[in-house]
């Protein structure tokens, strides 16, 4: 595997990045040798890694899919959206839509790189901030540039937050949610603590002081939620939210370390 991530990009980044590992625990080949290695340590103490993962990716499908067909929305915001792949946001939500318009944010330059391949469907737009989204206002300025602020949009954040304390996250999450309209749909997962996710989270601690990622309660991740109202089954392991009709929750689905909810704003 080379650690040329994509041809032409001159970022070669020297401690590891979460999205980057979250892509190598799915499988993707879009990370380097320093994300791997930090990877295979975490994996190696907490093999969960590699389910959870799968599954944020597929409750981020699910979510693109719901609001699009169930909930009408046409628009959607992706926060620290990781390097996207063809079945993310914009590809869920435009095979169910093809007018749906994505915008995504990330601050990783890498992303940058994946995200300016996307091609979206003719009737649709994509676009791409590269941005700190605790930049809340320039980052909706910029968006309103794509979407329409004064229709309901979809805002997804998913397996971010735990790079910003608890109490930190919830609040940047509601000033969003405050300026988006009624209608609007809030989706978020994140990781929560057990005693394996805490042992790998002083892994990353180790390789990125600065940077580590922190792990959740059921509690932290439902305070995102603030003046919104939880849809159906509310805060609940990812495999167990958006099951599709006719079919079961899996098996071991409890055992799942990524929790998260969909809710909407009255």
């Amino acid at each position: 595997m080379s650690d040329s991530v994509r041809p032409g990009t001159n970022v070669m980044p020297t401690v590891p990045n979460s999205a980057r590992i979250w892509n190598y625990a799915q499988g993707g080949q879009d990370n380097y040798q320093l994300d791997r290695d930090l990877a295979d340590v975490m994996m190696g103490d907490f093999p969960e890694i590699k389910t959870a993962a799968m599954e944020s990716r597929a409750f981020q499908e699910r979510v693109a899919d719901h609001v699009v067909r169930e909930g009408g929305i046409r628009q959607l915001l992706d926060l620290g959206t990781g390097i996207p792949t063809g079945r993310g946001t914009h590809g869920m939500a435009q095979r169910a839509a093809p007018e749906s318009r994505v915008v995504y944010v990330d601050n990783d330059p890498v992303v940058l790189n994946h995200a300016s391949s996307l091609r979206s469907s003719p009737e649709g737009k994509i676009h791409y901030l590269q941005q700190d989204f605790r930049l809340v206002d320039k980052v909706l300025d910029d968006a309103a540039q794509t979407l329409n602020l004064d229709e309901p949009v979809a805002l997804l954040v998913l397996s971010t937050l735990g790079h910003f304390p608890p109490a930190e996250a919830a609040d940047l999450v509601e000033r969003y949610t405050s300026r988006l309209a009624s209608g609007s749909y809030l989706a978020v997962c994140d990781t929560i603590e057990t005693p394996g996710v805490l042992r790998m989270q002083e892994h990353y601690r180790a390789a990125d002081p600065e940077g580590a990622y922190l792990a959740r309660t059921p509690d932290q991740i439902a305070d995102c939620a603030r003046g919104l109202t939880l849809l159906p089954p509310g805060l609940r392991p990812l495999p167990e939210i958006l099951v599709p009709a006719g079919e079961d929750i899996p098996a071991g689905a409890a055992d799942c370390v990524q929790w998260g909810f969909l809710a909407i704003k009255p």
